[in-house]
């Protein structure tokens, strides 16, 4: 039995306190931001309110001339829609009615219809780039169309944004977007490292975001991955104000906020934010059409009050715990704000929860629990984060989630919706539960010594919201479960909350990140019918393309690959999941990696890993494929991936495969190294292998000479019986029956006698299944007599008969041989020609 009550949830401080504070504490700056005004001398239409801007503007200066101690008004970029060019002087000349100084930087529009220098005189500025300081603050202004379509043609710059759009045919850029040239990022990384020194803080304002949850994933600059990475670089940015996306939005990214204002010229009223900056937050209040948000620059410790009954544990969803005192007071500490459920836990009472908690509140919570005889608390300290399987009288004691569900024992709404029943406990140590029969407890087996040996578990495709949406989940609520699973290192794809709170996503991964768990965000990308790509070491991409037009592997190459990280084509031989292709309406798989050999024939070092071992099952195909291209001379590593999907029930560790890899510490830098030296080793289930030659390891390269020694560790749960089988070239050099001992570990050793160009791997199956449990990547032998595979060119475009060829291969054309030399001879014959 369980309990649910309503409570009270206040997301910031109470309105007296709050008030308080305001009296005591003086801001170090204030201003307010419009955007968007678009006044034009024509009728309305399709929302855009032209002629009404212009008395909107006036009426929101008047109000803000209301306001004390505003130092200036910014407005972001496209005072007029681009008609007359006496649309401008007029909206310049409302300005005069302002107590404050107006500011202006350059929207599309402006430039539409004025020159840079036209518009560098009216706004009354020696460049469209500046910056200016108030109260300890840096506030830098940015023209988001200095490469554009719209900037002044004898620069230079529009031809550079007319070859950058050529060069980037089929990704879905808005032509009225643009972005900086390397001149002026190096200007703006300039200026926030000059700020940065002089320990001031940042505000950036542009009239276009980059930030793809405070604005659309269209809606962006053309370069707006690279200037998050620039961004990044500036530990005191603070803000990052723009307009463009008339609808406007918010959201923190890496402690700074990303605001996009709402444009007046759709706006009803008049409409505004006011921004006061103090040391360690900043806040807004809005105006009209705009909300009020306080963004604090630095995450606090939650320390969470309340009742419950004399003596029950009170725990949250992430894995902290407490006990209530004998008045049945507790206090909980939580590492960040942000969405919880608390659960209450006692002898002779019903479960009781407090779901959807927005932490912290100000009120002391409590909780309302009803009795139910026969019913026991069951408490246990562990010596590290562990995942559970926990049964009563036969029946699972499940988790919960956000949402206070047992998490995998709800029915889903509809009854073809993906759904899986997880029976698991997730704890960080120590856990309580309750229960009315025999209790029966089993841990997943791990093994520290691999991680000691700097051999990392994690994963780099698994979805947090996938979009079911049955249950309710967060970053936080993932990273403990990730913990508890092992994990030493992982990457959460988007979406990254269903809990309908506002939440710096980034920044929460970071803080939860310590020396023996990474946590990092990706996003499954691309994803198209030619294929899925997982990533490492990139920043989570969302920009829309046109597959037909531009190919996964241009995207992957451009920014994953030329951006320091690594594309892992995820799920390339599994056939589930059909749709129909719009074009020809024939049926094909979603989810198969049709494009692999594009990879391999192009540019083969972009592709350093492959997820084969994405189901469990028959894995003889799989392995078939991956000797057939390490036979070609590709290096190649295995790798292993969960797809998991919180919100379906699946998490990582619910018998889905992992990967590990070999680094010299737990950072993200050291696992994209890994990936790119093919350091790798899969495992499902507590299964694992370490593969070694003359103290060479997977992924390393060996000059034959003769003698060798290879050495497999391998590591299973104790009790289990497996097979082993060490691969050369493909063929079987060696296998054994292994039993696994009461340590889970045994040591094999062979010599070796080797001359030639080879390769060595090992696998480890169930007895008498083709089902793989573990395999470590291979140790290359190689002579100076090695030729390493061809590299072709890739076209300038693909031509559509073999878009098509590759669009509709099955799985069998997939891992054929003769269709890679077909699609290798294509390449060839388009590089011959003029």
């Amino acid at each position: 039995m369980r309990s649910h009550q309503p409570v009270l949830v206040i997301a910031a401080l109470s309105l007296s306190v709050a008030c308080a504070l305001a009296q005591a504490e003086k801001p170090l700056v204030r201003f307010a931001m419009l955007s968007d005004l678009r006044y034009a001398d024509q009728d309305s239409k399709s929302g855009y309110n032209y002629q009404q801007a212009k008395e909107l503007y006036r009426k929101t200066l008047a109000r803000l001339n209301q306001e004390p101690d505003l130092a200036f008004v910014m407005v972001l970029g496209n005072l007029t829609d681009g008609g007359k060019a006496d649309d401008m002087k007029q909206m310049l000349a409302i300005a005069a009615d302002s107590r404050v100084p107006v500011k202006y930087l350059a929207g599309d529009h402006d430039l539409k219809s004025h020159s840079e220098e036209q518009l560098k005189a009216l706004f009354a500025v020696d460049d469209l780039f500046y910056d200016f300081a108030i109260g300890g603050v840096r506030f830098i202004v940015i023209n988001s169309h200095d490469i554009s379509l719209v900037a002044d043609e004898a620069s230079g710059r529009r031809q550079a944004a007319r070859d950058f759009l050529a060069a980037h045919r089929g990704v879905s850029f808005n032509d009225h977007d643009g972005m900086l040239s390397a001149e002026r990022k190096q200007w703006l990384r300039d200026k926030l490292a000059a700020a940065n020194a002089a320990s001031e803080d940042v505000v950036i304002f542009s009239h276009t975001p980059v930030w793809y949850l405070a604005s659309s994933s269209r809606d962006l600059m053309w370069d707006h991955m690279e200037m998050l990475t620039l961004l990044d670089g500036c530990p005191r940015l603070r803000g990052f104000f723009a307009g463009h996306n008339h609808r406007n939005g918010l959201s923190p990214r890496r402690h700074v906020l990303h605001k996009t204002i709402k444009a007046l010229v759709t706006a009803n009223e008049p409409t505004t934010c006011i921004v006061s900056m103090y040391r360690d937050r900043l806040e807004i209040r809005g105006i009209g059409e705009e909300s009020d948000y306080t963004h604090a620059f630095d995450f606090k410790p939650v320390l969470v009050r309340g009742r419950a009954v004399p003596g029950a544990y009170v725990m949250a969803n992430t894995g902290e715990i407490t006990k209530a005192g004998d008045d049945g007071s507790f206090n909980l500490t939580l590492t960040l704000p942000g969405v919880y459920c608390l659960k209450a836990v006692a002898d002779g009472m019903a479960d009781a929860y407090l779901p959807m908690l927005q932490l912290p509140v100000d009120e002391e919570l409590q909780f309302v629990m009803t009795p139910e005889p026969g019913r026991r608390v069951v408490h246990g300290v562990l010596d590290s984060p562990a995942q559970l399987t926990i049964t009563d009288d036969g029946e699972p004691v499940r988790s919960f989630d956000l949402a206070g569900n047992p998490y995998g024992g709800l029915t889903p709404p509809k009854p073809d919706m993906w759904h899986q029943k997880n029976r698991h406990y997730w704890t960080m140590g120590e856990y309580a539960f309750s229960a009315r029969g025999e209790v029966k407890i089993t841990r997943m087996h791990d093994h520290p010594s691999l991680r000691e040996r700097g051999w990392y578990k994690g994963d780099f495709h698994a979805h947090i919201i996938h979009g079911e949406n049955i249950y309710k989940g967060n970053v936080q609520h993932l990273a403990a479960i990730c913990q508890a699973e092992s994990y030493d290192w992982f990457y959460l794809a988007g979406n990254f909350a269903n809990d309908r709170v506002i939440a710096d996503y980034h920044g929460i991964a970071d803080a939860l990140s310590h020396e023996r768990f990474l946590l990092r965000l990706n996003m499954e990308y691309p994803k198209t019918i030619y294929g899925h790509v997982g990533s490492v070491g990139v920043l989570p991409l969302t920009m829309p393309h046109d597959p037909e037009k531009r190919s996964n592997f241009e995207q992957a190459r451009e920014y994953i690959h030329r951006a320091g990280g690594v594309a892992i084509p995820v799920h390339p031989l599994y056939t589930g999941v059909l749709r129909k292709d719009k074009a020809s309406g024939r049926e094909l798989s979603w989810m198969s990696g049709r494009d692999n050999a594009l990879w391999l024939l192009c540019e083969p070092d972009m592709m350093p890993c492959l997820d084969l071992f994405y189901m469990s099952g028959d894995t003889s195909r799989s392995e078939k494929y991956w000797y057939s291209l390490l036979n070609r001379g590709y290096r190649i590593a295995c790798s292993a991936s969960s797809d998991a999907a919180y919100d379906v029930g699946r998490t990582p560790g619910s018998g889905r495969g992992a990967t590990f890899v070999k680094a010299e510490t737990l950072s993200e830098a050291a696992i994209v190294r890994a990936f790119k030296e093919r350091r790798t080793m899969v495992s499902w289930n507590s299964a694992a292998l370490v593969i070694d030659i003359d103290g060479k390891t997977s992924g390393d390269i060996i000059r034959p000479s003769g003698k060798h020694k290879l050495i497999v560790d391998a590591y299973n749960i104790p009790g289990r019986t497996s097979h082993l089988r060490i691969m050369r070239n493909g063929e079987v050099f060696a296998e054994k029956t292994l039993h696994f001992p009461e340590n889970g570990q045994l040591r094999l050793e062979w010599p070796l006698s080797e001359q030639e160009n080879c390769w060595y791997l090992a696998i480890m199956t169930p007895p008498g299944k083709n089902e793989i449990a573990s395999a470590a990547s291979p140790i290359y032998f190689r002579n100076d007599d090695f030729v390493p595979p061809e590299v072709l060119p890739y076209p300038k475009e693909l031509p559509a008969d073999l878009l098509d060829r590759i669009k509709f291969m099955t799985l069998d054309e997939i891992v054929s041989p003769e269709v890679f030399d077909e699609i290798a001879d294509r390449l060839r014959a388009l590089a011959k020609k003029p």
